[in-house]
Formats: C-alpha cells, sequence, structure tokens
C-alpha cells in the first residue's frame, strides 16, 4: 500500500501532537528556519542540523513509513545535486581544499533538503486540517491567505484521489504497457484531468464566495489555549533558531 500525502495529515502521535495548533506551526517554522540559517559546511553547523531534525521527529513520531517515505523522496531529489561535483572540480585546485570546495555546495544542498523534508513531514503529521485552520486563525496570518490555504489542503485529497482514479483506469485499458496507445493517452490526459481540475477550482471557489471567505478571517474562538508546553516548545525552537544565525554569523566573520 502506498503512502498517500493527504493520509499523513493528523497521524503523529507524539508529545507535540498535544501543542495548541499554532505552537505547533510556529514551532515547525521556527525549526524550518532554523534548518535553513544553520551552515552545513561545518560540524556544528551540520550536528545542529541533525540535532533539530532528529528531536523534532522524535517529539512528533510521524508513522515510520511516512518518514521513510519522505526521506526516500528527499534522497531521490537531492542526491543528484552531486553530479555536479566533476563541473565544480574543474574549476578548483587539486588537492583536498579543491575537493571539499567541490563538495561543499552539493553537500550543503542535501542537508539542508533534508532537514526540510524531515521537519515539513514531522509537522504536517500534528496537524488535522482542522488544526490547520485553527492555527491560521490564531496566527498573524491575512484572512484571505488563511482561507485558501485551508481550502488547498482540504481539496488536496480529493484531487489526489480523482488522479488516482483516472491512473487505475488508464492502466486497466492497458495504456500502461507502452506502445502507440500510451501515446494517445498520453496526449489525450490534459484535455480529461486538466478540465475536471478546472471545474472543480471553479466549484470551490463558488462556495468560498457564497460563504463569505473572501469577506472575512476564519474564526478562531475553538482554538486551544496556550500552556506551559507551548511556551517551552517555542522558547526551544527561538533558542535553536538564535543559535543557527550565531554560527551563520560566526562562520561568515
Amino acid at each position: 500500500m502506498r503512502t498517500r500525502w493527504h493520509d499523513l495529515w493528523g497521524s503523529a502521535r507524539g508529545p507535540a501532537a498535544r501543542l495548541a495548533p499554532q505552537v505547533r506551526v510556529a514551532t515547525g517554522a521556527a525549526l524550518l528556519a532554523a534548518s535553513l540559517a544553520s551552515p552545513a559546511t561545518t560540524v556544528p553547523g551540520c550536528a545542529l542540523v541533525a540535532a533539530i531534525a532528529a528531536a523534532w521527529l522524535a517529539a512528533c513520531r510521524p508513522p515510520r513509513k511516512a518518514a521513510r517515505t519522505s526521506a526516500a523522496l528527499g534522497l531521490a531529489m537531492l542526491l543528484p545535486y552531486f553530479l555536479l561535483v566533476p563541473l565544480i572540480l574543474a574549476g578548483e585546485p587539486a588537492g583536498a581544499a579543491g575537493w571539499w570546495r567541490a563538495l561543499a555546495p552539493p553537500w550543503s544542498v542535501l542537508v539542508h533538503g533534508m532537514a526540510c523534508v524531515l521537519v515539513s513531514t514531522a509537522t504536517v503529521a500534528t496537524l488535522a486540517p482542522g488544526d490547520l485552520r485553527r492555527a491560521l486563525a490564531r496566527l498573524p496570518v491575512p484572512g484571505v491567505a488563511a482561507a485558501i490555504l485551508a481550502q488547498i489542503v482540504r481539496q488536496a485529497a480529493t484531487l489526489a484521489d480523482e488522479t488516482r482514479r483516472i491512473s487505475t483506469a488508464i492502466a486497466v485499458r492497458g495504456a500502461a504497457s507502452g506502445g502507440p496507445a500510451a501515446l494517445r493517452v498520453l496526449r489525450s490526459l490534459p484535455a480529461v484531468w486538466l478540465p475536471r481540475v478546472i471545474g472543480r477550482a471553479g466549484r470551490v471557489a463558488d462556495a468560498m464566495e457564497v460563504r463569505g471567505y473572501c469577506d472575512a478571517a476564519p474564526a478562531d474562538g475553538d482554538a486551544a489555549p496556550e500552556r506551559p508546553a507551548d511556551a517551552a516548545a517555542l522558547a526551544l525552537a527561538a533558542g535553536a533558531l538564535a543559535l543557527a544565525v550565531a554560527l551563520r554569523v560566526a562562520g561568515a566573520a
């Protein structure tokens, strides 16, 4: 059974899932910023990025299969950057220093990219769609942007199911086996899939307008109150971000 993106929402079972929704989003965003700010080409910076990703995964505890799938996807996207090493090495002097300067850019992309993938996966796993709506209502996000983002998350599952049904229908009809039939299906797919997506997007836009999403922000009366654990999580995330910025400044000095 394949891991579906929309099944990840709200699947975490760690202590971070019991924080207030707005605290989960803010903490995840701060840790994401800390992972990007930390210099991955230094030992302390790389250790900080690894510690942030590991600690947030342990605090959120997303499903292991989802974490493994996200990690594999991240490696598949980021490891090809090392193919640029010979091109970079051609302009560097011979020796260990040249090799390190050639390896530094793809290594930095790999470390930062994997941290972003893992931190984002863990954060998403702590949020059900309703939690995301409540978090956006409490955070300083424009009302229209919050409504649009909540609807994107809500409709992504429906569109993913529709895409999977179309793919299954294509495979059943033999188009997955290659040949001229597959090429004809590939050429006609935009004419089938895109109108369905555009039509659904139009219906959602009409429904949002009827319900006043364009005029009012989502209500926040049902948002969970913040507790000492929430303050501690925000403080730790802010400390990690400050440490990452300090390491970046020290490395640039």
